[in-house]
C-alpha cells in the first residue's frame, strides 16, 4: 500500500491507456507554486528581516504542515487535522501538502533511467514534485500567520522520509520560501515512516532514495536536532507479521514486513506495512511504540484508508475508509500520544 515500486508498477499500466484519457485533470496535473504573499518575501533583505524579527519577538503559533502518504490526498487527513487543533490549542493553521494522488504519475519519467535500474535515484530529481507541492503549502502558511510563526512538519509514511530530505536540502531548493522554512521548522513527527533500508531487504523499494536520505549528513537525526528541531519518531508494534495463521491481517502484514527486513515471525511486529524495527531514525531522536488503543485494545495500523492509484480521473478524491475501528496513529485516542510534542 506505501511501497514506493508500487508507483512504478501504476506508471507503467498508465502510458497503455491512450494519451488523451488523463486529459480529464490536466489543471489538477500541473499546479503552478502558489504566488508569494508580499508580506512573506520578496527579496533577500526581507528575509534577513524577518528572522532578525524572530529573534527578539517571540510567536508562539505553531503550524503544522502534514505531509501525506502515497496516493493519499489531502481529503483522507480532514479528521486528523481537526483533531490535531483540539488536542493542542497552541496550534494555529494546519495544512496538508496539497497533492492529488495523479501527481504520482511524475515518477513514469524515471523508469526508463540508469539510476532507477542501478538503484540509485536521486530526491532532486525524482520529487521534486513533491517538495514544490510542499513550497506551496509552506508559502500560504506563512502568508496567513506570519514571517515568524513556528512550523511542525508531519510526515505519514512515505511523507516522512520526504520531509526528511526536504529538512536536509536534499531538493535542492533555494528559494526563499525554503530558506525562511528552515529557519522556522521547529519540531517534525513521523508517523510509520520507514527510516532505514536494510542490507537485509530482499529489493529496494525506493530505488535508492531512502538510502540517499539515509546516508546524507544533513538528514541525520542530530543535525536536525543541532538546528532546533524537536524530533519525533511514531511506531507500531501492534501487528506481527506471520504467514501460517487464520488472521488475514497479519498475512498481509507478512507480505509487507518480508521485502522490507527479509523475516517475518511472531516477533516481527509493525502497524502491518512498516516493521517497528524501521520507523525510527537514530538518537537524539525520541522514539514512541505504541502497540495498542488504550481504550478498544485494538492494534494501531499503518493507516486509516486504503489509496486508490487506480482513480486518476478524479486525483482529489478521497481514499477508500478502513472501518470506523480499525485504530491508527491518527485515532482520536492515540493522537494524543504524539501531538503533545507539536512544539
Amino acid at each position: 500500500m506505501e511501497q514506493l515500486w508500487l508507483v512504478f508498477v501504476v506508471c507503467v499500466l498508465v502510458t497503455a491507456f491512450p494519451s488523451g484519457a488523463f486529459q480529464l485533470n490536466k489543471q489538477k496535473l500541473h499546479r503552478p507554486l502558489a504566488s508569494l504573499s508580499s508580506s512573506l518575501v520578496g527579496s533577500d533583505e526581507k528575509i534577513d528581516k524577518a528572522v532578525e524579527t524572530n529573534s527578539s519577538e517571540k510567536n508562539e503559533k505553531t503550524a503544522v504542515l502534514l505531509c501525506p502518504a502515497q496516493f493519499c490526498v489531502p481529503a483522507d487527513y480532514e479528521v486528523l487535522m481537526s483533531l490535531l487543533k483540539k488536542e493542542n490549542p497552541s496550534i494555529s493553521t494546519c495544512k496538508v501538502t496539497p497533492l492529488p494522488r495523479t501527481e504520482w504519475i511524475k515518477v513514469a519519467k524515471q523508469l526508463p533511467t540508469k539510476p532507477f535500474l542501478d538503484a540509485s535515484l536521486s530526491c532532486y530529481k525524482t520529487l521534486d514534485w513533491y517538495f514544490d507541492a510542499m513550497e506551496q503549502a509552506l508559502s500560504q502558511i506563512f502568508a496567513e500567520e506570519g514571517n515568524d510563526v513556528k512550523i511542525c512538519i508531519v510526515g505519514h509514511s512515505i511523507g516522512g522520509w520526504v520531509a526528511r530530505a526536504y529538512l536536509g536540502g536534499l531538493s535542492g531548493s533555494s528559494t526563499a520560501v525554503y530558506r525562511l522554512a528552515q529557519k522556522q521548522i521547529s519540531s517534525f513527527i513521523t508517523l510509520g515512516t520507514p527510516h532505514s533500508s536494510p542490507d537485509s531487504a530482499l529489493v529496494d523499494q525506493t530505488r535508492g532514495l531512502l538510502k540517499e536520505v539515509e546516508r546524507s549528513s544533513s538528514c541525520s537525526s542530530q543535525a536536525l536536532a543541532d538546528r532546533g528541531i524537536d524530533l519525533t519518531c511514531v511506531g507500531s508494534s501492534g501487528l506481527s507479521g506471520k504467514i501460517f495463521t487464520s488472521d488475514l491481517e497479519e498475512i498481509v502484514a507478512a507480505t509487507s514486513y518480508f521485502p522490507l527486513i527479509g523475516s517475518i515471525g511472531e516477533n516481527v511486529r509493525g502497524d502491518g506495512i512498516i516493521p517497528e524495527d524501521l520507523a525510527f531514525m537514530e538518537e537524539p531522536a525520541r522514539r514512541i511504540t505504541i502497540e495498542k488503543c488504550y481504550e478498544t485494545g485494538s492494534p494501531v495500523r499503518h493507516a486509516h484508508v486504503l489509496p486508490t492509484p487506480w482513480n486518476l480521473w478524479d486525483g482529489e478524491a478521497p481514499s477508500i475508509p478502513l472501518p470506523d475501528d480499525f485504530v491508527w496513529y491518527g485515532s482520536n485516542s492515540v493522537v494524543g500520544e504524539w501531538s503533545k510534542f507539536i512544539c
